[in-house]
């Protein structure tokens, strides 16, 4: 099979970042301090949560310049991935592309250097608007995934379908 040369350019560009160190390394977040009051604690943890995730969203972003994966920070300070679906999963088929394994497994980092973390958004897309049920199998192999790579499934939004063109992912700070 031959593939476009676009295509070849940018799978080659994300699988060789597996390859590259990033530019930096994100700081763990801060701890709260034993003996902060009992009251300021949980505003104490959403705020380190929130510099942690935007530390992460940096990071993130050193690894995937140049590619078509998309990593924002909404206003509540989570972070949304999104990869198309052609780099993440053959026509018909469920089993993850290379290109989406190396977003995977810096998500996969990400979560375990945040343990405060989890993700609150697991979807995946099919094919087409019918094939909800490759979508739903395509999202439980994202799920199997990230938890190969040691991410704990009690961390890990329930696998959805999605309508949107790509797979989506939401990491958020744990509910207080």
């Amino acid at each position: 099979m031959k593939l476009p040369v676009s295509w070849v350019v940018v799978l080659l560009a994300v699988c060789g970042c597996a390859s590259v160190a990033p530019p930096t390394a994100p700081r763990p977040a801060a701890a709260v301090p034993a003996a902060a009051s009992a009251a300021s604690a949980p505003a104490d943890r959403q705020a380190a949560s929130a510099g942690a995730l935007a530390r992460e969203r940096q990071w993130l972003q050193s690894w995937f310049e140049g590619t078509p994966v998309r990593i924002d920070q909404a206003a509540d300070g989570a972070l949304t991935v999104e990869v198309p679906r052609d780099f993440c999963f053959d026509r018909g088929r469920s089993s993850v592309k290379p290109p989406l394994a190396v977003v995977l497994d810096k998500l996969a980092e990400s979560l375990r250097r945040v343990p405060q973390a989890r993700l609150s958004l697991l979807a995946a897309p099919g094919d087409d608007a019918r094939a909800a049920s490759l979508a739903l199998d395509r999202a439980a192999q994202v799920h199997k995934h990230l938890v190969s790579r040691g991410v704990p499934a009690a961390r890990l939004a329930p696998p959805t379908a999605s309508s949107a063109a790509a797979v989506q992912l939401r990491m958020a700070a744990a509910p207080l």
